[in-house]
């Protein structure tokens, strides 16, 4: 006779259907979206080619979602401004979870004073607003890509390396770490074999997490004119161009400004369910 669940039990089984459901729109989102910026040079026009004759031209066969003030098929450039936003929000991450994880393993493999000087930087970075942090140093580098890329690689890594520094010291007080140490094995093998693996779950989350922010964080420079140089595309300088046309085409504002919230809010849907999961 099968075993009736209790409560808390249908509770539980309700709350993990709820996240898988969450976590594979997530997905589907993501993959949609991806799929539309890598297939867009083949199933768009040129997103540089303009055609005044076509200026703020309806949705078609030929201009999928439109054209621009100069004729520009806007689907062209959305999928183009797709792949430069997610491009370099990749880079962004990717540079900030290194820095951030090796320095937060430094810190706690070594401590004291090494410790000491990398927790006063890390506070020292996150005394200051990211998104005007990174306006003041893309704006003292003279913007472009490469000076966004540092910008936010330097105010993102701090939380990477205080979780990291976080969960590495109290695995580093665990038995088994401590008897690998006293039978003499390598750093590299403690850190890689013991601590990385606790470390790899939440910073995966985090990743996750920060990829959403910083697409809306390059949109947010984009949209201020600090990154890509015209005629570049990139969804927030898109939206930003576009402004002047609100009452004339208003697709040419809501479709990027659509576009990137979709985005955000997918990663958010994929980094939520897996925070919530137990740690082992």
């Amino acid at each position: 006779m099968p075993q009736k669940l209790s409560d808390d039990q249908l509770e539980m089984a309700n709350v993990k259907q709820y996240e898988r459901l969450q976590r594979t729109i997530g997905l589907l989102l993501v993959s949609l979206i991806i799929l539309f910026v890598v297939t867009g040079p083949w199933i768009t026009p040129d997103p540089y080619q303009q055609n005044l004759s076509q200026v703020f031209a309806e949705p078609g066969t030929h201009y999928l979602l439109g054209a621009d003030h100069l004729g520009r098929s806007v689907a062209a450039r959305m999928a183009e401004g797709g792949r430069n936003t997610i491009y370099y929000s990749l880079l962004c991450v990717v540079g900030s979870v290194l820095a951030g994880v090796f320095l937060g393993l430094t810190a706690a493999w070594y401590g004291d004073l090494t410790d000491t000087l990398i927790m006063r930087l890390v506070d020292i970075t996150m005394a200051f607003p990211g998104i005007i942090l990174a306006l003041l140093i893309a704006g003292v580098t003279g913007g472009g890509p490469m000076a966004v890329i540092i910008a936010l690689m330097f105010t993102g890594w701090p939380e990477y390396c205080r979780i990291t520094r976080a969960i590495a010291m109290s695995t580093i007080s665990r038995p088994y770490v401590e008897s690998g140490i006293l039978a003499g094995f390598s750093s590299i093998f403690i850190l890689r074999k013991y601590i990385f693996a606790e470390v790899l779950p939440q910073i995966t989350v985090l990743a996750t997490l920060g990829f959403g922010r910083t697409v809306l964080n390059i949109s947010a420079l984009g949209f201020l004119g600090i990154g890509l140089a015209p005629p570049e595309p990139e969804w927030g300088a898109m939206i930003a161009e576009s402004l002047p046309y609100l009452r004339e085409s208003p697709n040419l504002v809501l479709i990027p400004a659509a576009t990137l919230s979709l985005t955000v809010f997918s990663f958010f849907l994929i980094a939520n369910p897996l925070s919530r999961k137990p740690r082992k």
